[in-house]
């Protein structure tokens, strides 16, 4: 379990360390942004059906969840009722202006995830990032809106949540946004 966390362990502590200073765009500085979640929780296994491959969680409030382990989850045998399950989550969305010239328009997915070895209790880890790089099109600094445009031609319009930015970019500019999400689960015997 410790190995398979080590890489949400990193991410998280990256997010909350950064979350301190969300906003920044000093004189001179093109804007940046990061906003972080983490979410953390526990149930308790209450019924499993090793046939069907149903599992019922039940959180600490008593609220019940039954899910349906996929065939990734290779140790389900191993799972009993009163077993705990940990799940952490963490949610970042990054964003950053860069020089019009310095890259180029793009989409990038990668992801990674690893699972606990045949034999122990299920665990596992998955991280998945996505990473767009846009052209600022238009700036409408009356409304604080901003018309990106992605690398396939589609454009979105989103309002500026820190207006004073709007100063610190112009048309041409580019904005990379990377969304990144991390799962950790791992059961552990009651």
């Amino acid at each position: 379990m410790k190995g398979l966390r080590i890489g949400l362990a990193l991410a998280a502590s990256i997010a909350l360390a950064a979350f301190a200073s969300v906003t920044h765009a000093a004189e001179g500085e093109r804007p940046a942004r990061l906003d972080a979640t983490l979410v953390k929780m526990q149930a308790t296994v209450a019924a499993v059906d090793h046939k069907t491959r149903e599992v019922t969680l039940e959180g600490a409030d008593g609220e019940t969840v039954t899910i349906t382990a996929g065939e990734e989850v290779k140790n389900l045998a191993q799972v009993e009722v009163g077993d705990k399950v940990d799940v952490e989550y963490l949610e970042m969305v990054s964003m950053e202006v860069l020089p019009p010239a310095e890259v180029e328009l793009a989409a990038m997915t990668t992801a990674a995830k690893k699972t606990a070895p045949l034999g122990e209790k299920p665990a596992g880890t998955m991280v998945q990032e996505t990473t767009v790089i846009t052209i600022i099109e238009a700036i409408d600094k009356d409304n604080e809106l901003v018309t990106l445009k992605g690398p396939e031609g589609y454009t979105k319009t989103v309002k500026a949540r820190n207006p004073a930015n709007l100063e610190k970019v112009a048309v041409g500019d580019k904005v990379k946004v990377t969304y990144t999400t991390a799962l950790a689960i791992a059961v552990t015997e009651k």
